[in-house]
C-alpha cells in the first residue's frame, strides 16, 4: 500500500483561498437574500397599509368597552341606537381614493352589518333634512363597493340642505385638496351628539337632529400635523378657516378622544396647537 502524498506547501495556500471565498460567496448571498424578503416583507407591510380595504385603526378615535366597531371596506364606525346615527365615521384617505371610476350611487339602503337596524331612508322624507354623508361619496371613487357602502344609512345623519350641499360640502372639498398621493391620512368625522338634541325626525324611529358636525384630519408625514372642524348645522358663507381648531379644542366639543395611537410626546406636540400656515385654504 502506497504512503499518502502529503499536499504540497504550493497547494495548501490555494486550497485555503478556496475555500475561503466559498464560505465568503455563501455568507453574501444568504444577506443579499435576507436583506430582499426583509425589503419585500416591508414594501408589502407598507402597501397593506395604504389600502383603505385594510383599514387602519389610526383614523379611530377611542374605542369605549361597550362599543361595537362596524368595518366596512374603506370606513369604520360606532353606530349609536339613542340617536340612530353614527357616533364616528374613520377611514383612510389617499389622493387616489378620489380620482377613481366608480360611478356616484343614489341610492341609499339599510346597513346588514348593524344590529338592531339602522334607521330607513323613509325616515328622512319629506322632513326638510338631507340625508347628510358623514364619509363623502366622493372619498370612495376608487371602489364601486365602497362608493354602495358609503350610502348606507348609517353613514348620513340628518343636515339642513343649505349646509350639507353648502359649507359642509365645501369641507369635504378641502379634504380631499389636503389629501396626498404619496401615503394615506387620517380622518374622523361625524354628529356632536353632547349637544342638547332639541330636534327629532323619522316615522320608523326617532332620529336626533346634531345642531353640529365635526371633521379631523391626522397627517403622520414630516413634519406631522393635524388640524379640525366644528360646524353649525346651518348654512354658512364663512370661510373654512374661520372654523378651523386644535384636535384638543374639538375633543372638549365632541368628548371624544381622537388619534389615540399618537404617543404623549407626539399627542403634546400635535393636539393642543393648530399652525394654520400648515395648511394651504382653496
Amino acid at each position: 500500500m502506497l504512503p499518502l502524498k502529503k499536499l504540497s506547501s504550493r497547494k495548501a495556500p490555494t486550497l485555503i483561498i478556496t475555500v475561503g471565498i466559498l464560505i465568503t460567496s455563501g455568507f453574501f448571498l444568504i444577506s443579499a437574500q435576507r436583506n430582499t424578503a426583509k425589503q419585500h416583507n416591508l414594501q408589502s407591510s407598507n402597501l397593506q397599509s395604504n389600502n383603505p380595504s385594510n383599514q387602519s385603526s389610526w383614523a379611530m378615535p377611542a374605542i369605549l368597552p361597550t362599543e361595537i366597531v362596524t368595518q366596512h371596506s374603506a370606513y369604520s364606525l360606532v353606530y349609536n341606537h339613542k340617536h340612530m346615527q353614527a357616533k364616528w365615521v374613520a377611514y383612510n384617505l389617499t389622493y387616489g381614493n378620489t380620482i377613481g371610476g366608480a360611478e356616484r350611487s343614489s341610492k341609499f339602503s339599510i346597513d346588514p352589518s348593524i344590529s338592531p337596524r339602522t334607521a330607513v331612508t323613509s325616515d328622512y322624507t319629506k322632513t326638510g333634512y338631507d340625508r347628510g354623508h358623514l364619509a363623502p361619496a366622493g372619498d370612495m371613487k376608487f371602489s364601486a363597493q365602497a362608493m354602495a357602502e358609503s350610502f348606507y344609512m348609517s353613514n348620513v345623519s340628518p343636515q339642513l340642505p343649505g349646509f350639507n350641499r353648502g359649507i359642509w360640502k365645501k369641507l369635504e372639498e378641502q379634504f380631499r385638496s389636503w389629501a396626498p398621493s404619496s401615503h394615506p391620512v387620517f380622518i374622523a368625522t361625524g354628529p356632536v351628539l353632547t349637544d342638547p338634541i332639541t330636534a327629532h325626525i323619522g316615522q320608523s324611529c326617532s332620529i336626533s337632529v346634531p345642531q353640529r358636525f365635526y371633521k379631523v384630519m391626522l397627517d403622520t408625514a414630516s413634519p406631522m400635523r393635524a388640524i379640525a372642524f366644528v360646524l353649525h348645522n346651518v348654512s354658512s358663507a364663512e370661510p373654512l378657516s374661520r372654523f378651523a381648531m386644535s384636535i384638543d379644542e374639538a375633543e372638549k366639543i365632541t368628548g371624544l378622544d381622537f388619534f389615540p395611537k399618537l404617543n404623549d410626546i407626539q399627542e403634546a406636540k400635535i393636539e393642543k396647537t393648530l399652525l394654520l400656515q400648515q395648511w394651504q385654504f382653496d
